[in-house]
């Protein structure tokens, strides 16, 4: 039996205990402080947990209302949400209400995808490991729609293409996780929000947590950053995504269920082992789980099950250090894909002092301040260019100038159609987003590249505009020779 799983079972420590008391508790509060300056956070809430309970909560900053950050303060947790369902699914398969190994199809009869005979085949423990096939996009999440449910997806899927073999790769997917909320209420006949409460929620002490549109209502304002600079905005609520990423709660909902999760009761040691197992690698040293992600702890060498995410506004994380009996839960109210590193670095680093080790946070990520300059870089050329053509067209036809005009006419229909490609497809993907979504997360690159894709249109209409008067000039003027003769 893996080292970890005895952990799981004995609940002895393997290693010497880390510091602890008041000492430790400064110093995690002053890494929080200045994790907060180094990465523009406006408000952060965090915890250190222990089997027993919560033995320490750092509050620092203000709410996208103005408002102090207290422990009382709700947040939403994003991806976390996806540990609290696992806990669900699982308790669900223990008591004999579902099977793991089972189709999809056998809780939910229209589950089928465009490859309908590949689709048969993805399981429950299949969107659970992120292993169904299904692509890394949020096409099918991130809804406002008040009346929406998790089931409303299956008919969108009908089109969707496996991006892999179901059960063989690793492709992390919200959609997984909607449709583990669609088979909860297809088993239980009930909404997945009210059953998650009473079976887990509940019983572990989450009695402040957010379910719905109406709970939400109480959650201040988050946070996204523009032009570097975290910016309250008002967070939309998608009603379906409880399972995925629209569950929430105040620092102390997060803490009781780090607590169960490491051991504190609640949540059983059969079911912690098959959560935790290393079920499908995602990178050297790193595998995923049953709704968690099992690492190694930089510079403490010790396990980490863990989990982080983002909605609009939000990012938190639930770090179990198994072999420190010790747990790390992380709020914050701001978020960015493109910050995802300095805001995974704060939990991390809050996890490697609660571990005994130096918090080590990597050098911040020079991507986006590139990505910023080159989208301004380039509106400012395309805005130039654009102006000269405009001009060009005021100007008398030259007959000599065909061929300049027919390289650069080249030049920029080639150009031109491949930046629109670039930035309207290829750049949200590679962000995990959608076009339409890419303001909702990243609104200054947003921005500029709505700004860029506008001006490359207006100047590829320009340019083929000179090359219509161009054609037409020179075709008057062969007929006016023609007709000298």
């Amino acid at each position: 039996m893996p080292v970890l799983a005895l952990l799981l079972l004995s609940g002895a420590p393997a290693r010497s205990e880390p510091a602890s008391g008041d000492d430790l508790h400064a110093r995690m509060d002053d890494f929080a402080r200045t994790r907060m300056s180094q990465v523009e956070l406006p408000g952060l809430a965090y915890a250190v947990v222990e089997k027993s309970g919560t033995v320490h909560t750092g509050t620092f900053g203000h709410d996208g209302d103005g408002g102090d950050i207290t422990a009382a303060t709700p947040f939403l947790w994003g991806s976390v949400a996806k540990s609290v369902t696992a806990t669900l699914v699982t308790a669900m398969a223990a008591a004999g209400e579902l099977r793991l190994d089972a189709p999809v199809t056998a809780y939910l009869p229209s589950f089928r995808l465009r490859d309908a005979t590949r689709s048969a085949r993805i399981t429950l423990r299949h969107l659970l490991e992120q292993t169904s096939g299904l692509a890394t996009t949020t096409r099918y999440t991130d809804r406002t729609d008040p009346d929406r449910r998790p089931g409303d997806v299956l008919p969108e899927l009908a089109t969707a293409e496996l991006v892999s073999e179901p059960g063989t790769t690793h492709h992390y997917s919200s959609t997984n996780y909607l449709l583990l909320s669609a088979v909860v209420e297809a088993v239980t006949g009930r909404p997945f929000a009210r059953v998650l409460a009473e079976r887990v929620l509940d019983p572990l002490g989450m009695r402040t947590a957010v379910t719905s549109a109406v709970d939400a209502e109480r959650v201040p304002r988050g946070h996204r950053f523009v032009f570097g600079r975290a910016v309250p905005f008002a967070t939309g609520y998608d009603p379906a995504g409880v399972g995925y990423g629209y569950l929430g709660g105040a620092v102390g909902d997060a803490a009781a269920f780090a607590r169960a999760a490491l051991g504190g009761g609640g949540i059983s040691a059969d079911q912690r082992i098959a959560m935790f197992d290393p079920a499908v690698r995602t990178g050297p040293d790193a595998y995923y789980g049953l709704g968690w992600r099992r690492w190694t702890l930089d510079g403490a060498d010790t396990p980490m099950i863990w989990h982080g995410g983002s909605s609009p506004g939000f990012f938190a994380q639930v770090i179990l250090l198994p072999e420190r009996e010790r747990a790390v839960v992380l709020l914050t109210n701001v978020s960015s894909p493109v910050h995802e590193t300095q805001l995974l670095d704060t939990g991390f680093g809050l996890a490697q002092l609660a571990s005994g080790a130096a918090a080590t946070p990597r050098a911040p990520d020079r991507a986006y301040a590139l990505m910023l300059g080159v989208l301004v870089a380039l509106l400012a050329v395309l805005i130039t260019a654009s102006g000269l053509t405009a001009r060009a067209l005021t100007r008398p036809v030259r007959r000599d100038g065909r061929w300049r005009l027919a390289l650069a006419t080249a030049l920029w229909l080639t150009v031109v159609p491949a930046l629109l490609y670039g930035l309207a497809l290829a750049l949200p993907e590679r962000m995990g987003v959608r076009l339409g979504q890419l303001a909702l997360w990243v609104p200054d690159i947003a921005w500029l590249v709505y700004g860029v894709l506008g001006t490359a249109t207006l100047l590829l209409v320009l340019r083929l505009a000179v090359v219509a008067r161009a054609v037409g000039g020179w075709r008057q003027n062969r007929t006016a020779i023609g007709t000298d003769e």
